[in-house]
C-alpha cells in the first residue's frame, strides 16, 4: 500500500481505501499539467518529478519553463542543489526546458541524456555548467536506481526504474513507444514483478478504445498506477471507474510515499 501526500493537506484527494506506510521511496510531483494549488504552484504542459531514495536525490525531467521549475520546488521546499542526478526520459521541451535553472542551482551534477540527442542538446547541457552522461544501454546510476536501454517512439526514450523490496517503480516521461514492448522489456531484465508505474501515458487525444487497452494492460501488470502528465483526463475517468483500487491521483504538489 501507499501513503499519498499532498503538500496543502486540506486539498487530499485520497483515492486508495486504507493506507499503509512504506519509507524506501518519497516522489514529489514539481511540476505537471495539474495542480493542487494554482496559485501557488504552476501546472504547465510538462513533467517533473523530485524523487528520494536511500539518502540519494533524483531528478526526473525538468518541465518546460525554468521560473516554473524554481518557483515550484522553493514553494514545495525543496532544494534541488541536493541532487545526485538529473535524468531526462526525452528530448521534447516539455522535459528539458528546465535545464538552466538545474544548471544554476546544481551546477556539476550528472545529467543522463537520451540516445542519440545530437551535439546540440548534450552542448546545452554544458552550457548550462551540467556534465551530461549519453546513455546507450541499461545503467546503474545509484543503488537500486537504473536507467532503461533506449526504445524508439519516436523519439528515442528512456524510463528510469527503482528495484524496490515491493517490486519495480518505472518512471515514464511519455512512453512515446509501445508501451507493452516496454513494461514487457523492463519486467524480462530484472525478473521481477511491476509495482507501480508513474508518469505519462501519451493518451490526451487518443481514441476511447487505445485508452481502455493501456489501462486494462497497466492495471493488469502493475499494483498502482499513477498517470500524470500527457494522460489525459479521460484515462483517468476510466481508471476510476474501472479500476479504483489501482488509481492513484497526483498533480503538482502532491508527494507520493512507496
Amino acid at each position: 500500500m501507499i501513503y499519498v501526500v499532498l503538500y496543502f493537506p486540506y486539498l487530499l484527494d485520497n483515492v486508495l481505501g486504507g493506507l499503509t506506510e512504506l519509507n524506501e521511496l518519497e516522489i514529489t510531483v514539481l511540476v505537471d499539467d495539474r495542480s493542487i494549488d494554482e496559485v501557488r504552484l504552476k501546472p504547465i504542459h510538462g513533467i517533473s518529478l523530485y524523487i528520494e531514495t536511500m539518502g540519494h536525490y533524483i531528478l526526473f525531467d525538468t518541465g518546460p519553463n525554468p521560473d516554473i521549475l524554481r518557483n515550484n520546488s522553493e514553494s514545495l521546499d525543496i532544494d534541488l542543489s541536493l541532487l545526485d542526478a538529473v535524468v531526462i526520459s526525452h528530448v521534447h521541451t516539455s522535459h528539458t526546458g528546465g535545464i538552466s535553472f538545474i544548471g544554476w542551482i546544481a551546477p556539476s551534477t550528472k545529467t543522463y541524456i537520451p540516445y542519440a540527442s545530437g551535439p546540440y542538446f548534450e552542448q546545452i547541457i554544458m552550457k548550462n555548467g551540467l556534465v551530461p552522461i549519453e546513455i546507450i544501454d541499461w545503467i546503474k546510476i545509484l543503488p537500486g536506481v537504473y536507467i532503461s536501454k533506449p526504445y524508439y517512439g519516436p523519439p528515442w526514450e528512456h524510463f528510469l526504474v527503482i528495484d524496490s523490496d515491493k517490486g519495480l517503480i518505472i518512471f515514464s516521461g511519455c512512453m512515446h513507444p509501445n508501451y507493452k514492448e516496454v513494461l514487457w522489456s523492463i519486467y524480462e531484465h530484472f525478473n521481477k514483478k511491476i509495482y507501480a508505474v508513474i508518469g505519462g501515458f501519451h493518451l490526451i487525444n487518443a481514441p476511447e478504445r487505445f485508452i481502455k487497452s493501456i489501462a486494462d494492460y497497466l492495471s493488469s501488470v502493475s499494483t498502482y498506477v499513477i498517470p500524470l502528465h500527457c494522460s489525459g483526463i479521460k484515462f483517468i475517468e476510466y481508471m476510476v471507474a474501472n479500476y479504483p483500487g489501482k488509481l492513484i491521483k497526483a498533480m503538482a504538489g502532491s508527494k507520493i510515499k512507496l
